[in-house]
């Protein structure tokens, strides 16, 4: 049987639910990663869960390689049609993020909006992160986007109801064995479809302890896009730089 998230990243229906995370979210991400890492201009980047290719797409038109890999063909395939222009820079491959493992060396490796969790034990979702030093440069960084989940407990939405393009789309939201569940309904003309999310929720101290045991270090800690510092109670997401 289908995992949720094979499922529902293989369906037109999410980049429907999530077009207004726009390229305004990914571009201050993207400047905030440039402006603190600074990579030079041979850097190889690693888009690890890439989607469609947001965040690969600010990398590239700056002259940026970049190799990106994700479960979903439907968001790969996406990616390829937005970034044909830059398809000299860009490696796009199909994976697993528990399986995948690179023979070739990266000076930044990224893991942005909330990729992570997703998995039922904690040796899945960690697993990713714990290989990953073994195939970072000396000296590269991994930044780690995730949201902050004492903020998140504090002020999740239980219910939310918008509609794009005709289509209803109801979002209800709840914590239970600390995951946060979302079930998203969207109603087509009387045509309903029904896709879940899981994501387990781990606090900031947990995963930096993990990258530290990992082989990285604690290079930043930032709260939003913006470069906010981050504050526990008060910043929607959790930002990590870390390095090798």
């Amino acid at each position: 049987m289908a995992q949720w998230f094979q499922k529902w990243f293989a369906s037109e229906d999410y980049l429907l639910v999530y077009n207004h995370r726009d390229s305004n979210d990914a571009k201050l991400l993207t400047d905030l990663i440039l402006k603190v890492y600074q990579p030079n201009q041979n850097s190889v980047i690693l888009d690890s869960a890439c989607g469609a290719g947001r965040h690969t797409e600010y990398f590239v038109t700056k002259g940026y390689k970049v190799i990106g890999f994700d479960l979903s063909m439907l968001l790969l395939l996406k990616a390829k049609e937005n970034l044909f222009a830059y398809k000299h820079l860009i490696t796009l491959i199909r994976a697993d993020i528990r399986e995948i493992c690179f023979k070739n060396r990266f000076d930044l490796i990224l893991n942005l909006f909330t990729s992570f969790g997703y998995f039922e034990t904690d040796e899945e979702n960690f697993s990713f992160i714990k290989k990953s030093i073994n195939f970072m440069k000396p000296g590269g960084s991994y930044i780690f986007d995730y949201f902050n989940i004492f903020y998140l407990k504090e002020n999740l939405v239980q219910k939310s109801y918008r509609e794009i393009n005709g289509v209803s789309i109801t979002e209800e939201r709840k914590i239970v064995d600390d995951r946060v569940i979302k079930e998203i309904t969207l109603n087509k003309n009387g045509k309903v479809d029904r896709f879940t999310e899981s994501v387990k929720l781990y606090d900031y101290k947990t995963l930096i302890n993990i990258f530290m045991q990992s082989g990285y270090k604690l290079d930043g800690i930032y709260g939003s896009y913006d470069g906010d510092d981050f504050a526990e109670k008060d910043s929607s997401r959790l930002i990590l730089f870390m390095k090798k």
